[in-house]
């Protein structure tokens, strides 16, 4: 139990001491954490009151509503409201989805906000970025922007707003509407 509770102590002071922390920085103390509460139920296993021996009822209640609790949530596919959504961003996926449908292979532009949330991206490509039919490049400099554009020469340049109108897309037909943010 010291092990445990040494390494939960200086791996939370070592967490809570950075001036930026997020809770996926504490995914190794799971195993600690655990661990704790293993003890825990094993100490809860001996509870007696008077006579009556309820440690070992109660512990099996635990244990089963952990189950049934991690059940339900698998059934119903519960997310983490915090995040976005287990099927990502609807709006990309409905852009995807009518991309597929039109002829030809497109580029598409996003252009972000200069106070984009770096955790709500949208450039995404395959394996296979030449082959694809759909290329997603994030809108840079006039200069790599035209470089971007004869390297892609191919295909339909669209341009997304991200932060601004982000189910939208707009044919992209000059090139001085990259340079203008």
């Amino acid at each position: 139990m010291r092990l445990f509770l040494v390494i939960l102590g200086l791996t939370l002071a070592g967490i809570f001491s950075v001036v930026w922390s997020n809770s996926h920085y504490a995914a190794p103390l799971i195993c600690v954490v655990y661990g704790l509460m293993v003890q825990a139920i094993r100490y809860l296993r001996v509870m007696r009151f008077s006579r009556v021996q309820f440690g070992v009822a109660l512990s099996r209640v635990i244990i089963l509503l952990l189950v049934l609790d991690s059940g339900t949530q698998l059934c119903y596919r519960v997310c983490d409201p915090l995040l976005f959504t287990c099927a990502g961003r609807a709006d990309r996926a409905a852009l995807v989805e009518k991309l597929e449908h039109l002829p030809g292979k497109h580029l598409i532009i996003v252009r972000y906000a200069e106070v984009h949330n770096p955790h709500n991206e949208w450039v995404f490509n395959g394996a296979d970025i030449d082959g694809g039919k759909i290329v997603w490049a994030r809108d840079m400099d006039p200069a790599q922007n035209e470089k971007l554009l004869a390297y892609f020469k191919d295909r339909k340049v669209w341009l997304v707003q991200a932060d601004r109108s982000p189910g939208q897309i707009t044919p992209f037909l000059d090139s001085t509407l990259l340079a203008t943010h």
